[in-house]
């Protein structure tokens, strides 16, 4: 024979993974969250859904035509070849000794998330409430109309907490309307599920299969995923640094300028940038800026435990040094938090040494004369450029 056959194609030509799938009710998937049996590879500790995503699966579920797509589980039997598990909401870290036998959701952990949150009436679901007039699940923070009850009550792993609320609310105990909770409760516990399997993958194996099922269909971005891999390194991100990051800023006196939600992970990322070019002795280029466009999520989490935790320290310490500067020096309060990001910056590239007197009003100078909004980034990238200059001023 002329060709020479591949011996993994010839494998795999007679494998098909679809045979390894099978449906699991609802109900019994949430009990085997609740037992640890579905647990979560450690690079997806930081994946989380926002409410109105919750609430859209929730009323798929209810009202969809079609199915929600599969669960991929890796299980688990050689414990040397698994990542590290996490638990599910929590996400506390799984004894390693512990891991074989386990379930390990690959694909779906948001789906089973929101899912248990209701089976459990979990707190993040306090305000989700069924509208029966509606016909869908909706948001009320207020008093509850009669036409509502609170997921958490409806689909509670509990039957008698389901039973009690119908008790404490004669409006719905009318037949039609406590004959429709029970049929829509148990649609809830009895909807299936299709779980894809496959068995003991190596950590690469698991978050390649990860990526494709995920990156692919743009569900998780690729900064969720590199800061995950600073998780294998024993790196939280977020209460080693992000959290910090906040502290400072709310025990400043700068209240308006504590990062909202959808910037909590890029303004700090970005900040870190000159902290890394000073760390790995690298003349500033302009695309290092301290702004959310320029994050470098993948060149940090390729560093080891120990230089990603000098860039935390470095850029920290920095952040205190500005808002010390604006205080010390009587100047406005910033109206946005690129004042501040920048001026740290600064800080780190002037490396700790004590500024001088020409320095400082340089940087009081800057301070008072720039001009943030409606900049575009290579504007904006010039702007720091021009900042660290400082370093140089005699």
């Amino acid at each position: 024979m002329n060709i020479k056959i591949n011996e993994r194609l010839d494998f795999f030509s007679n494998f098909d993974p679809t045979k390894e799938s099978k449906p699991i009710s609802l109900g019994n998937l949430c009990k085997d969250i609740e037992g640890g049996k579905l647990t979560l590879p450690i690079f997806q500790t930081y994946i989380r859904w926002k409410t109105n995503k919750s609430i859209d699966l929730l009323n798929f579920q209810l009202n969809g035509k079609a199915a929600v797509s599969p669960i991929s589980i890796n299980i688990i039997k050689n414990k040397k070849l698994a990542v590290p598990q996490v638990s599910f909401i929590n996400r506390e870290q799984i004894d390693s000794n512990t891991i074989s036998g386990r379930h390990s959701v690959n694909d779906g952990q948001q789906r089973l998330s929101c899912n248990y949150k209701a089976y459990t009436d979990h707190e993040e679901f306090k305000n989700i409430v069924l509208d029966i007039t509606k016909g869908e699940f909706i948001t009320n923070a207020g008093v509850l109309k009669k036409s509502q009850i609170p997921v958490g009550k409806l689909y509670n792993k509990n039957p008698k907490v389901f039973e009690q609320y119908l008790k404490n609310n004669k409006h719905l105990q009318e037949f039609e309307v406590q004959n429709l909770l029970g049929r829509v409760r148990n649609k809830f516990l009895s909807y299936y599920y299709t779980v894809n399997y496959a068995r003991d993958l190596t950590e690469e194996e698991q978050r390649e299969w990860f990526k494709v099922l995920n990156l692919a269909g743009s569900k998780v971005t690729g900064v969720e995923v590199h800061l995950t891999d600073m998780l294998i390194k024993e790196v939280d991100f977020y209460k080693e640094y992000v959290e910090k990051f906040q502290e400072k800023l709310k025990e400043s006196s700068f209240k308006t300028l504590f990062v909202k939600k959808t910037a909590e992970i890029s303004i700090p990322l970005a900040a870190l940038n000159p902290a890394y070019e000073i760390l790995k002795g690298k003349e500033h280029t302009n695309n290092f800026s301290p702004m959310p466009s320029d994050t470098k999520a993948s060149l940090i989490s390729k560093l080891d435990k120990r230089e990603i935790r000098k860039l935390f320290d470095m850029t920290l310490n920095a952040l205190a040094h500005a808002i010390k500067f604006i205080d010390h020096n009587f100047l406005e309060e910033p109206k946005r938090i690129d004042y501040l990001t920048y001026l740290l910056g600064a800080f780190v590239f002037i490396e700790g040494k004590e500024i001088n007197e020409k320095q400082k009003e340089y940087l009081i100078k800057w301070y008072n004369d720039v001009d943030f909004p409606k900049k575009d980034n290579g504007f904006r990238r010039k702007i720091f450029e021009r900042l660290i200059q400082v370093k140089e001023v005699k």
